[in-house]
């Protein structure tokens, strides 16, 4: 959709749009601010008060979870660079990135006993980013007008997988928790998704699936029945030029040596993670000489409070879980009303031990172990919590 081109009621939503908006900080230049509003208003079928919500929780959680710093100061576990297969290879007709991501060549639970889940969100959204900058660098480069709205193209390939990622708990967990996150924070900015080599097993997927995607996203996705390129090619190049993707879905990409799956350009090629990658359960729990234990009982939850009195302290965190992974959060309570400064998420502590450490303010602070989705299982928490003021010799531990 180009803005230039909206009809008077839609030109009007979108002024009113701006108004609404103009004290938010945009992650885009003032040029291209129109074209970003409008992503927003199309995900929200031009309704004003939902996509001003809409926006406005996607930049927060832009600053909650630092991601316009991600691709600067993300340094992503090596596992991911060896066996997550996912890689850029050029433009559609259209003038969007187009990539290739074999995803049923990925070991996910691999990737989940070897790292944790917040790096493997991470590298998902550093593809995501870098997908969005490589199009505002072709844009410069080819002089496209403002009113351009870039998107993605993807070559999603399944061949490869199994049971061992649709059965995996954590795995299904972290791939949907994705697709939520993609879903509210970047609205139109996929094109095209042409899924290939999809197995019987796939159903299971899309019906987990389904209930996370929006109609336009859903309408975007290409089911290619098949085996080889012959059955796919026709579709793909209908959207891309054949010297921009590989000859083993129907372009004409190869290496050097005539390999159509063009492994000299993908980061990886995936493939079962090797177990020295995993977490060693010894190292990762170690002993409990520093540690206070607390037991969550299955549907409940336990608190732990914080008063901070010094100004730039730190409170730090180190805990792992028997049992079974745990929800984990922090807050801050002013006057009663709890504002969150760890967003919650279940983290698998039980496979790793959890830690972190952010700055506080003077006030009071709320670190809380959730089991209320365990309907079954109590939790045993081994954690060392404590709040350090710079400079001194003090601290707060729980």
């Amino acid at each position: 959709m180009d803005f230039t081109r909206l009809d008077h009621q839609k030109a009007s939503i979108l002024d009113e749009f701006r108004a609404a908006v103009k004290d938010c900080k945009l992650p885009i230049s003032p040029d291209k601010s129109d074209v970003y509003l409008l992503r927003w208003l199309i995900a929200r079928e031009f309704d004003l008060v939902k996509s001003e919500k809409m926006l406005r929780a996607s930049l927060a959680w832009r600053k909650l979870y630092k991601v316009d710093d991600l691709l600067k100061d993300f340094k992503p576990p090596q596992v991911f660079n060896e066996y997550f297969s996912t890689s850029f290879f050029g433009y559609d007709k259209f003038h969007h990135p187009l990539w290739v991501v074999r995803f049923g060549s990925i070991d996910v639970k691999g990737l989940l006993l070897s790292a944790k889940k917040k790096d493997f969100l991470n590298y998902i959204f550093c593809f995501v980013e870098s997908s969005v900058r490589y199009s505002r660098e072709y844009q410069e480069k080819h002089n496209l007008p403002a009113s351009f709205m870039s998107q993605s193209t993807l070559i999603f390939d399944l061949e490869g997988l199994s049971m061992r990622t649709l059965t995996y708990r954590p795995a299904v967990d972290a791939c949907l928790q994705a697709i939520q996150f993609y879903e509210g924070n970047y609205p139109e900015q996929l094109r095209r998704v042409f899924v290939v080599n999809a197995p019987k097993i796939f159903n299971i997927a899309i019906a987990l699936i389904k209930p996370f995607l929006n109609e336009t996203t859903a309408s975007k996705i290409r089911m290619l029945a098949g085996s080889d390129a012959s059955s796919w090619s026709k579709a793909i190049l209908e959207d891309c030029n054949a010297d921009q993707f590989p000859a083993h879905y129907g372009g004409s990409l190869a290496d050097p040596d005539g390999n159509p799956l063009c492994i000299t350009m993908m980061n990886n090629m995936g493939g079962l993670v090797a177990k020295s990658y995993y977490f060693d359960d010894a190292s990762n729990k170690k002993n409990n000489d520093n540690k206070k234990n607390l037991a969550v009982s299955y549907g409940g939850k336990e608190k732990l409070k914080f008063d901070v009195k010094t100004p730039a302290s730190s409170l730090q965190w180190q805990f792992y879980s028997e049992g079974g992974d745990i929800a984990f959060a922090v807050y801050q309570k002013v006057n009663g009303v709890k504002t969150v400064i760890v967003p919650k998420d279940r983290v698998d502590s039980h496979i790793a031990a959890e830690e972190g450490e952010i700055r506080v303010d003077p006030g009071q602070y709320i670190v809380e172990f959730d089991n209320s989705f365990s309907y079954l299982r109590s939790k045993s928490i081994w954690y060392a919590i404590s709040v350090d003021s710079f400079g001194l010799d003090k601290r707060t531990s729980a």
